[in-house]
């Protein structure tokens, strides 16, 4: 049986929460960014949109196309704050999610619909009005049998729109969008397949059936995958956080693609703390260590990729996995651009059921620890509340408030 993927986008998301910081702001034209030298803007309103103030338009030239465009600066803290909120909602109707940026998501709510007797409009009605009752932030949704047709769905109404997107529409619905309206075909790309004759998406799909020179000169090795999108045969699978039991895996995507290695080494650095944070409180060891990696751009690089080494023995040994973690990172990381990175945990263990290697350095460590360990857990017990911890748990108290 086909699946029911959502694909959620949040309606312009930073400008969206900047209103909701200012209400004085709303149904005005927005930009997001800053006016200096380079500026770039990030966001822009949908009043702003109908000057043509466009994301990527450098601010100076946006102020030219609207005179009385309000400019205010990125507030990337709050940003996240509001995606957390967006992505908390979500978890109402599903655990099953894949985060793909701040302000967008896919869902799988194939059993959780089933399961509510509603029929599908209502379903998202309730999601849609749902998430503005709770945040008031706005979304559009698409759905579909596949992660590539639901993104297709959700593009289609804005703001605030609900677009379903049946296998059998297909041909209907996809095929005369213009061949920009292609969710994964850049901007350098699609001029070139206009000026060779490829208008619609439809065009695209028919020449690459036919194999015509020019098109697959041009697409190269994606052709197979294309084709597989526009025959609802791609992928309905999503990359779910933390959804494997066998495995702790932290990923976080990026405020803006990156190919800047201090910038991606901070992410690190907090995907390996959050997720050694989960290792010790479940009080479990591992043995294997795993680097993701999901690409930034377009259809001619975007993919995930994870790499994986394994050690000797198990550990929860901090430096050990951290000197692991970011030899992993130096060894894999090819300065391409990317938009997310995670760290992951597998081949986990119960630490109590694990015989752990003694050392003459580690073995008075783990006899204090243990000790300690039990003495804590008592006066818990004695106190019936969770008042006593250890030393070694206080970073991470501190990082949880």
């Amino acid at each position: 049986m086909s699946k029911i993927i959502l694909h959620i986008d949040l309606n312009a998301f930073f400008v969206r929460c900047e209103e909701i910081k200012d209400p004085t702001l709303i149904n005005k034209p927005v930009a997001i960014g800053h006016l200096g030298r380079g500026g770039i803007v990030s966001t822009a309103s949908y009043e702003a949109r109908k000057y043509g103030v466009n994301s990527g338009m450098p601010m100076f030239l946006a102020v030219q196309k609207c005179k009385n465009l309000i400019i205010k600066g990125v507030d990337y803290k709050f940003y996240k704050l509001m995606s957390k909120e967006f992505v908390h909602y979500l978890r109402n109707y599903t655990k099953k999610i894949e985060q793909v940026s701040v302000d967008e998501c896919f869902l799988d709510v194939t059993e959780e619909f089933q399961k509510s007797g509603l029929d599908i409009n209502t379903y998202l009605k309730n999601i849609q009005n749902g998430l503005f009752k709770q945040t008031q932030l706005k979304c559009s949704i698409g759905v579909a049998t596949t992660k590539f047709l639901a993104k297709m769905a959700s593009d289609m109404k804005k703001p605030m729109g609900i677009t379903i997107i049946r296998n059998s529409q297909i041909e209907e619905l996809i095929f005369p969008l213009p061949i920009k309206d292609f969710f994964g075909i850049g901007k350098k790309t699609y001029p070139k397949l206009v000026d060779i004759g490829v208008n619609t998406i439809g065009d695209l799909y028919h020449n690459l059936l036919k194999n015509e020179p020019k098109t697959i000169a041009l697409i190269g090795n994606f052709k197979d995958d294309i084709i597989k999108q526009l025959e609802a045969k791609s992928s309905d699978e999503l990359c779910l956080l933390e959804s494997d039991p066998k495995s702790i895996q932290r990923c976080e995507t990026f405020d803006y693609d990156s190919s800047d290695i201090e910038y991606i080494r901070t992410y690190v650095d907090q995907m390996f703390a959050r997720a050694y944070s989960d290792l010790i409180k479940k009080q479990l060891v591992t043995k294997t260590i795993c680097m993701i990696y999901k690409s930034g751009g377009n259809i001619e690089n975007f993919q995930t990729k994870s790499y994986t080494t394994t050690l000797e023995t198990y550990t929860n040994e901090k430096e050990v996995l951290y000197k692991e973690v970011i030899k992993l990172f130096h060894k894999t990381y090819n300065n391409e651009l990317l938009r997310l990175v995670g760290v992951s945990f597998k081949n986990l263990k119960d630490k109590s059921l694990t015989p752990i290697q003694m050392t003459f350095d580690n073995y008075y460590k783990y006899e204090e620890e243990n000790k300690a360990l039990l003495i804590t857990k008592q006066l818990n017990k004695e106190a019936k509340k969770d008042l006593f911890f250890l030393g070694s748990e206080l970073l991470f108290k501190k990082k949880k408030k």
